[in-house]
């Protein structure tokens, strides 16, 4: 748990209780609950629903220090994970400080919210598959067999016959990597969308059918209960 720090704002008055996290708390709601954000319980996590695809935005907390950094960045949904992740984008400032001072700590978590509404404005912009299909094609690889897993799922999506071509690319350096943890994950999933990837409708359905499936999962989870029980694409 944060430690509370007592501060006091003119002479003589009794010190008041004031916690970091609140004043984060503070922003975030200012920022990004008009936007139409919300909050992941009491976290410092907040959720964009776009349908097949979730926006996060953390204010990272450090294990050395009060303070924040600000990570924003695209989850996927057609992955079968239970926990969330940053699939696309992430870190987006280095650590802001709570040691600076209140008053100096407040206006730079303002200004990360700001940072982090520009952010997710710019993702919101992946609701186009035809913006969506560019943005990860053009990503450079962090690990191959993933990178290669999110092009085949993105353009099975648009329905486009390069999920196919990305399909036979994932085969291939499933069958040569060195991390068995990895082949046997990749194997599975390539085994089970083989016989649907050239079909353009049929993977296109599978995929939805994927996305319904983790957004029910994650409706089912502390915090989570405010994505929306329907999505369209």
């Amino acid at each position: 748990p944060a430690r509370a720090i007592l501060t006091v704002s003119k002479e003589g008055e009794v010190p008041v209780e004031e916690n970091h996290n609140k004043i984060i708390s503070r922003a975030a709601q200012s920022v990004l609950r008009p936007m139409g954000l919300f909050r992941k319980g009491q976290s410092r996590l907040w959720v964009d629903d776009n349908g097949w695809f979730l926006i996060l935005v953390e204010f990272q907390p450090s294990g050395w220090d009060r303070g924040t950094y600000l990570n924003v960045g695209i989850h996927y949904l057609w992955h079968g994970k239970d926990y969330l992740s940053f699939d696309y984008g992430y870190r987006v400032h280095e650590f802001v400080s709570f040691c600076e001072g209140e008053r100096e700590f407040e206006q730079a978590v303002v200004s990360l919210a700001e940072q982090a509404a520009e952010t997710v404005l710019d993702y919101r912009g992946f609701r186009d598959i035809s913006q969506a299909v560019r943005r990860i094609e053009a990503r450079c690889a962090r690990r191959e067999s993933q990178e290669l897993y999110d092009r085949m799922m993105i353009c099975g999506l648009a329905r486009s016959p390069a999920a196919a071509d990305y399909g036979r690319r994932l085969e291939e350096d499933v069958k040569h990597s060195s991390l068995r943890y990895e082949t046997e994950d990749y194997r599975e999933w390539v085994e089970e969308i083989a016989p649907l990837v050239r079909d353009r409708d049929g993977f296109y359905e599978y995929i939805v059918e994927k996305v319904s499936a983790r957004r029910e999962f994650w409706r089912g989870k502390a915090g989570m209960k405010k994505l929306a029980a329907e999505w369209e694409m």
